[in-house]
């Protein structure tokens, strides 16, 4: 995927912090309302993996549709987005959904964060940039005190699931399908 993103993009008068995790990421802050094509472009390269790994499952992309979900989704209050950023260009992002569930005859109440996207262009993975995002959301839970951080992952995608357990999550539960 070529490099979409302006490096001549213009800096916010607010960012959220700096990143000591890796010296690549220089600023790592919450996706404003404008960012949705920035947020778009990324979210393409995890997308065609999954679209090239289960055709099945998911389909090709418009992205102004995609532009329109991203805005709706920052319009939400229990939705966050971090992105990464490089000298101003993104260079990644993730997405977070914020639940609550109140107690039912079956589970205990219980709020929990699920990371739902995570995507780091290619000229910038394995920089420990992944990482840095997740843990922007760790914290900002751990802040709120909340305990439980889940996602998910589709089993072909071992790249992740090596990370996410370097991370320390672990699997909760095993979810199958029926071959056709």
């Amino acid at each position: 995927m070529q490099n979409q993103f302006s490096p001549s993009r213009p800096e916010r008068e607010e960012r959220d912090s700096t990143s000591e995790e890796s010296e690549l990421v220089s600023k790592i802050r919450h996706a404003d309302l404008g960012d949705e094509k920035y947020l778009t472009d990324l979210n393409a390269i995890v997308h065609e993996l999954h679209q090239t790994q289960r055709p099945d499952f998911f389909k090709s992309t418009n992205p102004v549709e995609v532009i329109d979900w991203f805005r709706s989704l920052l319009q939400k209050p229990t939705v966050r987005i971090w992105i990464a950023e490089e000298n101003g260009s993104p260079i990644g992002y993730i997405l977070a959904h914020f639940h609550e569930q109140s107690e039912n005859p079956f589970c205990l109440a219980r709020r929990w964060c699920e990371i739902d996207q995570i995507a780091v262009h290619p000229d910038f993975q394995n920089t420990g940039i992944g990482r840095t995002l997740i843990k922007k959301v760790i914290t900002e839970a751990r802040e709120e005190e909340i305990r439980d951080i889940e996602l998910s992952v589709w089993y072909f995608n071992e790249q992740a699931r090596l990370a996410f357990a370097h991370l320390g999550f672990i699997p909760k539960v095993i979810r199958y399908e029926l071959e056709p």
